[in-house]
């Protein structure tokens, strides 16, 4: 067999390690543990980055090839398709060179039309411009969730009939090594707290988790927030948040694990998600998990998780007491969403990326 080659578009290496790029580094390093299957050695993968970006990934297979002087948008619009040449490439953040379409593009949702209030003008303006017109031209569109797709379609991203649905991964939780000092640097104690994502985007939607326990001293005090978001962003935002909750910022992936492994709850109140890789983790790790039955959620945790209404606050508020209440409701939770859980890994989902790369490649 011939050798076919992916140019992997490598602008997300320099982005925070969540989301979309999260994504892209995940499904690089089950390609990388795929070429050392016999299956694929006709296929050869290099990535194209930005300056500085090999330093944050190390891979045994995939060369990281650093080219031009920009970063962001302007370098993947002008100098990534100028060194890319005429090779198809695969794009990981929803962008792609508008001036090529021998590639794949992964549209992760339409969130920058359907919640544009969690969107800045910049975002907004890259995506509402860059995205529709990819779309339309790319010879393979993969998004990652059935809900995505419909969003897609719905909000006219490209009317077209071969948009593949492969679902991610969330089994790297497993493989992150543990800190075992991490509850007791943070003062928690395992199995007496709750674990939320801190962002203040509006279809984050903490502020219904925030309603449901305003008046639950107790459960108020339990609630621990991690992420980027501190409560003057709340502030600023105009979300009040209950006294009592615990803002622990951004913590290293060895924290972050033990936390969620060692949480009573995690609850994820998003009104739309193209995916939703928190509550996906969080199952993984066997945490009890109360998800929004909204956006893809409920196609991608199905019975591995409760779901309560995402504008009810009072029902969370039910779902989270009766969880918080019954050891035997939370042990039943945890064990169904370990095995709903096991059915996504990345070297599953890179095997179906690249199925269909190479059908269009060749």
């Amino acid at each position: 067999m011939r050798q076919s080659e992916i140019v992997i578009n490598g602008k997300f290496l320099l982005a925070a390690l969540e989301g979309m790029p999260r994504t892209g580094r995940e499904i690089c390093a089950a390609f990388d543990e795929l070429l050392d299957d016999s299956r694929f050695s006709f296929l050869k993968i290099t990535i194209l980055a930005p300056k500085g970006a090999s330093a944050t990934c190390s891979l045994r297979n995939i060369p990281i090839v650093e080219v031009g002087r920009f970063k962001g948008a302007l370098w993947e619009q002008v100098e990534f398709p100028y060194f890319l040449g005429s090779r198809y490439s695969l794009n990981f953040t929803s962008t792609a060179p508008i001036a090529k379409r021998f590639g794949c593009v992964v549209v992760h949702d339409a969130q920058f039309i359907s919640v544009p209030e969690s969107h800045g003008w910049k975002s907004s303006a890259l995506y509402r411009t860059v995205t529709p017109s990819v779309a339309r031209r790319y010879r393979t569109i993969i998004t990652p969730s059935a809900y995505s797709k419909e969003e897609i379609l719905r909000y006219n991203l490209c009317r077209r009939d071969d948009i593949n649905v492969v679902h991610n991964g969330g089994d790297h939780v497993l493989r992150r090594s543990r800190d075992r000092n991490t509850l007791a640097t943070l003062g928690l104690v395992r199995d007496d707290y709750i674990v939320a994502i801190s962002q203040t985007h509006f279809h984050k939607n903490l502020k219904t988790v925030f309603q449901a326990i305003e008046n639950d001293v107790d459960l108020a005090h339990r609630l621990v927030l991690v992420g980027s978001a501190g409560l003057d962003d709340y502030i600023r935002a105009g979300i009040q948040v209950p006294e009592g909750v615990r803002f622990l910022g951004r913590l290293p992936d060895s924290q972050f694990v033990q936390l969620i492994g060692n949480a009573r709850l995690f609850l994820f109140p998003s009104i739309t998600e193209g995916f939703g890789l928190p509550p996906l983790e969080a199952m993984f790790l066997g945490c009890p998990t109360i998800c929004a039955n909204a956006g893809a959620m409920p196609e991608v945790c199905g019975d591995g998780a409760l779901f309560a209404s995402p504008l009810d606050p009072m029902d969370w508020l039910e779902k989270i007491r009766h969880l918080w209440m019954s050891t035997e409701a939370r042990r039943n939770l945890a064990v169904q969403g370990c095995q709903r859980a096991s059915a996504y890994t990345w070297l599953k989902s890179a095997e179906q990326y690249l199925q269909l790369i190479l059908q269009s490649v060749n």
